[in-house]
């Protein structure tokens, strides 16, 4: 007859209250913790995909912007030195996958056929080297959630001689931050609002808004023309040459789909939706 929401902030009394049969339903579980409990008769854990995505996005806006990162071999360098598979797999989930356009692969026109840069750090140091930094600079790196995925994202940044240091903040401090020109890298993520269209994200963050951080001419443009398009086989032709040029410029690093971890009860027929949002109007018991 009623459905009873609890915040409990921290995530070990959360998962105690939900094997004590306290609660019936958890989301958002940390990796290592769903892992554990997976084989525990009364709970059922499933690690469902979600529409957010993750991503790096360099300042490059006015006269404020870094030198180096100005330079698109430097963009290019530090997209090869992420090992996207190895943080999608290890620390997000299996229903993750690393991404390499400025989307997620479940929207309408969203093109994976887009310049790609594989996890290479030979060619990251090299990429370097030819922009005439070598021995690697040091920068700031923002980021608001989900500390340990950016920590992994430095690390790999770390092995190409590069030197990242983290400023964590709140979201939206983060926000501020990063609309004002103040953040050199940021670690970003956005769930397009749930809708399943590139618009809702490319187009957000590349149409010269207070979130396009590179403010490219030609991709405004490009975007202007592809989403006034209504033609389903024109849009996605369109929107390609988008992310094709996105990619190219190496205006952003994607990085991977975000996955939830869901643990509830045995007695509880719950199955999850990429929209994040519980349909429990579905849900019954057993």
């Amino acid at each position: 007859g009623q459905i009873r929401f609890r915040t409990i902030k921290d995530p070990n009394t959360r998962m105690a209250e939900l094997l004590t049969g306290n609660v019936d339903w958890l989301w958002d579980v940390p990796k290592d913790q769903a892992e554990k409990v997976k084989a525990h008769p009364a709970v059922t854990v499933m690690n469902a995909k979600t529409l957010r995505v993750a991503f790096l996005a360099f300042e490059m806006r006015g006269e404020s912007a870094p030198a180096a990162f100005k330079d698109k071999r430097v963009r290019q360098a530090i997209a090869h030195a992420i090992n996207r598979d190895a943080i999608a797999k290890n620390l997000v989930g299996p229903a993750s996958v690393a991404i390499h356009a400025a989307c997620h692969p479940d929207q309408f026109a969203c093109a994976s056929d887009v310049p790609k840069y594989a996890y290479d750090p030979a060619r990251a140091k090299a990429l370097l080297k030819e922009a005439g930094i070598p021995e690697g600079f040091e920068f700031e790196l923002m980021a608001y959630r989900e500390r340990e995925f950016t920590e992994a994202v430095i690390g790999d940044l770390v092995k190409v001689g590069l030197r990242p240091k983290l400023t964590f903040l709140q979201y939206t401090a983060f926000v501020e931050a990063t609309r004002k020109g103040r953040a050199p890298l940021a670690h970003g993520t956005w769930g397009s609002n749930s809708v399943p269209d590139v618009s809702a994200i490319t187009a957000h963050y590349f149409t010269g808004g207070p979130d396009d951080r590179a403010n490219d001419a030609d991709v405004i443009r490009m975007i202007g023309e592809a989403d006034s398009q209504t033609d389903p086989a024109r849009r996605i032709e369109l929107w390609k040459r988008v992310l094709v040029r996105i990619a190219d410029e190496a205006f952003w690093v994607p990085l991977f789909t975000y996955a939830k971890y869901y643990a509830f009860s045995r007695d509880l027929d719950f199955t999850p939706t990429s929209d994040e949002i519980p349909p429990f109007y579905h849900a019954q018991w057993r």
